[in-house]
């Protein structure tokens, strides 16, 4: 059964890469559907036993007149990410949840979208997941794959600055659905260790590869 459910969350995470960073404004993102649900911002242990990491859990419907940003303010307050800064990539760029549209994942357009089922940089806990376009509206994500282990990424919220170290930089085939879905599924699951993810496609001529940049706090 958990093997199962492994291989279902790698499948569906490859959809999502798919959809979520390169298509074209006038094409909806596709959703992938969770594979389990947990509790939003706080995966946290059932037991004494050892954590493991969770899928990611389920979507939230925006309320009907409200716009997903509008629903997430309410929720979230002053704890959303506001600003995404790259000093490496000379990039700031404002960021904004990224929610569902009739079960269709949200285009961050020329924003940095945050993945609303993910984690919030004031946590303990959870994966922090950002995406964002590379070669359309602003391309804001197309210098990804430069950054090096080491470089700094600051995520500014309405109450905080947090800070976090490139740890790798991966850089994976979109071409072969089968040998990649494992790979891709391992960078989307929520973690018991406080960590960022920025994902976009790559090179920036087309959209042949996904680049994933892995981030952990600065300890100050």
């Amino acid at each position: 059964m958990a093997a199962a459910r492994i291989i279902l969350l790698a499948f569906l995470v490859l959809i999502f890469l798919s959809a979520a960073a390169c298509a074209p404004p006038a094409s909806p993102q596709t959703l992938p559907a969770p594979v389990s649900h947990v509790q939003t911002q706080q995966p946290a242990p059932t037991s004494a036993a050892a954590p493991t990491a969770t899928s990611l859990p389920g979507p939230v419907e925006p309320e009907p007149g409200a716009t997903f940003q509008e629903l997430a303010q309410q929720q979230y307050g002053n704890r959303l990410i506001e600003w995404v800064e790259i000093p490496a990539l000379n990039l700031r760029a404002p960021a904004a949840a990224m929610g569902w549209e009739a079960a269709e994942w949200q285009s961050p357009d020329a924003l940095v979208g945050w993945a609303s089922n993910s984690a919030l940089p004031d946590e303990q806990t959870g994966n922090v997941i950002l995406y964002g376009h590379n070669n359309i509206h602003s391309s804001v994500f197309r210098d990804l794959a430069e950054l090096k282990s080491g470089d700094r990424i600051q995520l500014q919220t309405g109450e905080a600055t947090w800070t976090y170290q490139v740890d790798a930089v991966k850089i994976l085939s979109a071409q072969n659905e089968q040998e990649e879905s494992e790979a891709y599924a391992a960078y989307f699951k929520q973690t018991y260790a406080p960590r960022l993810t920025l994902i976009s496609c790559w090179p920036p001529t087309n959209n042949t590869h996904r680049v994933i940049v892995i981030n952990y706090p600065v300890l100050e």
